[in-house]
């Protein structure tokens, strides 16, 4: 119990340092569930947990996106600042001066995600995911730009693994596992600034999402070899805005370096590399299709994770670094541009 104390205590203090560090470059991504990846595999990475093993993983993520701005409905009021000035004079001496005539946005992304697993019984582990969101969205036209936001608790979710196969009951080195997945509209989903509620600076979604996949984990005498599908449906969402529904496909490779190399000093450094692909289909506002959502994008992911030597117990908390790198954005929908996603997390087991 006092090693399980000592092992929160400082994983917290080590995730409020890493936090305040990020917090003041960039506030947080509005869409809650365009990302790639798989979450899992981050928190608790290529190993299924033993009967009452607990599991927490903290962590801080940041993304930029661009893409065309949102029409927004009669139904709406516009924008601050939003309203028509121009004519064709200024719309002929923006398009001179290079601007482009077509609105933008700019969704910059921070989220802190807070994950805990559980595994009740033996095959079976149940994973929560709390997340804080700090959104901001600048739509851009021509030389003028308005920036809203919105931050606040995002969308509760559980998912549950559930090891269908493995070679071995005891310290099994190849297994498959069934996923399965809930979203819970917990997160706030209509938030006014300045007396408008944009639908992509939303904290939640409004909407219940469900899924399913299946994920499978070799290990081989230098490292271990993962992979990972998954199919997410997203429901109706608030103010008449719902996402696409979303295939992911993962594949990650590890490789210990203590053991690679046969070195004792480099046992705490764990480096990989992932390939992330997502494919999504367009969103929905006021029945109509957005035209600059959805398409397919393709990450790869170097990674590292870093076993904390300072701690007692079997399983030593961890500390893990990605960096998400689009290979193209030539197969997103309409006019879309991401850029690189990072991520740093502190792993604790119990």
């Amino acid at each position: 119990m006092r090693t399980m104390r000592t092992n929160l205590r400082a994983a917290a203090l080590v995730f409020v340092a890493v936090a305040a560090l990020a917090m003041p470059f960039r506030p947080a991504l509005a869409c809650s569930v365009c990302l790639a990846g798989d979450p899992i595999y981050d928190a608790e990475g290529a190993s299924a947990q033993e009967k009452g093993e607990i599991n927490a993983y903290f962590e801080v993520r940041g993304w930029t996106k661009r893409s065309g701005a949102l029409v927004h409905h009669g139904a709406e009021e516009p924008p601050p600042g939003g309203e028509e000035t121009g004519g064709a004079e200024g719309a002929g001496a923006e398009e001179e001066a290079g601007h482009s005539e077509e609105p933008r946005e700019k969704n910059r992304g921070r989220r802190l995600n807070a994950y805990f697993s559980w595994t009740p019984l033996d095959r079976l582990t149940l994973t929560l995911n709390v997340p804080y969101n700090f959104n901001k969205v600048t739509e851009e036209e021509g030389h003028e730009s308005i920036e809203i936001d919105a931050n606040g608790f995002g969308d509760v979710a559980l998912a549950t693994s559930l090891v269908l196969w493995r070679d071995r009951d005891v310290l099994p080195s190849t297994f498959i596992e069934g996923r399965a997945f809930l979203k819970t509209p917990t997160g706030k989903s209509r938030v006014r600034t300045d007396g408008f509620r944009d639908k992509h600076v939303q904290p939640g979604t409004g909407s219940w999402d469900y899924g399913f996949g299946l994920a499978g984990t070799h290990r081989l005498e230098w490292g271990s070899l993962y992979s990972s599908v998954f199919y997410r449906i997203n429901g109706d969402g608030s103010l008449d805005y719902t996402y696409g529904d979303v295939f992911l496909a993962n594949a990650a490779v590890t490789v210990p370096l203590g053991h690679a190399l046969k070195s004792a000093n480099l046992t705490p450094f764990i480096p990989g590399l992932e390939l992330n692909y997502r494919w999504a289909e367009k969103d929905v506002s006021h029945g109509e299709d957005y035209e600059d959502s959805g398409g397919s994008i393709l990450y790869a992911t170097p990674f590292l994770r870093v076993q904390l030597p300072w701690f007692e117990g079997r399983r030593p908390p961890s500390l893990r670094a990605a960096v998400q790198i689009p290979l193209t954005n030539a197969w997103l929908h309409g006019y879309q541009h991401e850029d690189p996603v990072w991520s740093v997390g502190i792993q604790v087991p119990f």
